[in-house]
């Protein structure tokens, strides 16, 4: 059997890619029976009864901001021991969406190893470790990943730069694998995906350039208002529309009416991810000028590859993995993250070649359905976690 755990997949957007599996019966998903997210507005309960089965418990940790332990148990569930005792055997797989640098990690580990589990680790992390730390607080994270390595049999790597993060910490041979915890719906996100949004906002004559994501420093919200103000004394038709929620909301809104942009720039609040096909869809321009921030850069950008599925030329930054999305030129377009007339000519670029825009669209739509769809995504992670 197969066991999966860890918070990302309590919601139905990366469970999904599960149904893609081949053999799908031997699955099991121990998930905390509640995750609160946004200091506790959102709560997201395991969905039980479905296709592929799952086994709640409960956690007590939410997030990463708690004194001393800060993210070392988030998502950790003390129940995970006594669940596996009574229904995993020597040989199966213990699959852990979790980081190498975790302690919630290693207590899975170390339950893996008692019960002769074959246990699989999981990194996002794709800016090295000692570029980020140093000191003491560097010597005891490396210490946690060489022994959460030690403990497990495989690690799956979000993007390609991960690789090269954690190679220093695995012994030669180490079994791997680059793939995202979940793939993309194309089937879902696809162009042609019906919204009345543009109607709905009086945007039917306009250049919708779409921006979904996070609203914080790290998504380069605030120089994307200004270099969007700059393109738009160039190109009147151009029209800003934000999606997302952040801790910087309020900020950005109040940013935008000191600018006096408020007829050019629309921002809504984070909506579910079955309601965004239509506005990816039906928007000319997909933007997202990620940047590093506190030591992070962009790990993978879902919102991105939703973008491309739908058909959406995309304008992003050469920061972190997002060059594992956009083939530059061909899909989209490329600038470094403090190159704001590079997105200007970007934006004014696409804007004026509507034949660009749907050649970028189609491109990116072909690359995405061969490289990131659910079912490529799906292929991968069952292979590999069956060969072990």
């Amino acid at each position: 059997m197969i066991f999966i755990v860890g918070y990302p997949y309590i919601g139905e957007r990366h469970k999904r890619v599960f149904n893609f599996f081949k053999k799908k019966d031997d699955l099991v998903f121990i998930l905390p029976e509640v995750w609160k997210m946004k200091n506790g507005k959102v709560v997201i309960r395991a969905e039980l009864g479905g296709e592929l089965k799952i086994v709640p418990a409960k956690t007590n940790f939410f997030h990463s901001h708690y004194p001393i332990i800060r993210g070392h148990l988030k998502g950790w569930m003390p129940a995970i021991k006594n669940i596996l005792k009574k229904m995993a055997k020597s040989g199966d797989v213990l699959y852990t969406v979790s980081e190498p640098n975790l302690f919630g990690t290693y207590l899975n580990g170390k339950i893996a190893d008692k019960l002769k589990l074959k246990h699989v680790i999981f990194t996002w992390q794709n800016v090295a470790y000692r570029e980020r730390l140093s000191g003491l607080k560097l010597k005891a994270t490396e210490l946690l990943i060489r022994k959460n390595i030690a403990l497990s049999r495989g690690i799956i790597l979000g993007n390609s730069r991960a690789l090269d993060v954690i190679r220093p910490y695995m012994p030669d041979q180490f079994p791997c694998l680059v793939s995202p915890v979940s793939g993309i719906d194309t089937k879902q996100f696809k162009p042609g995906a019906s919204s009345d949004f543009r109607a709905q906002y009086g945007l039917e004559n306009k250049t919708v350039v779409l921006f979904v994501g996070a609203l914080d420093y790290r998504k380069g919200i605030f120089k994307l208002v200004d270099v969007f103000a700059e393109a738009g004394k160039q190109e009147n038709s151009l029209h800003l529309f934000m999606i997302g929620s952040g801790p910087l909301d309020e900020e950005l809104k109040k940013y935008v009416v000191e600018r006096d942009m408020s007829e050019s720039v629309t921002i809504l609040p984070w909506i579910d991810n079955k309601d965004l096909p239509g506005y990816f869809s039906s928007s000319d321009i997909f933007i997202y000028p990620s940047q590093r921030y506190g030591g992070w850069e962009e790990q993978f950008g879902y919102s991105i590859a939703e973008a491309s599925s739908s058909g959406l030329p995309v304008i992003s930054t050469r920061t972190g993995s997002i060059e594992d999305l956009i083939v530059e030129d061909q899909t989209g377009m490329l600038v470094e993250p403090d190159d704001s007339a590079g997105m200007i000519s970007a934006m004014l670029k696409l804007a004026r070649d509507p034949v660009l825009r749907k050649s970028m669209g189609e491109a990116g739509r072909e690359f995405i359905k061969n490289n990131f769809s659910h079912e490529i995504i799906a292929g991968k992670l069952e292979n590999f976690l069956r060969a072990l």
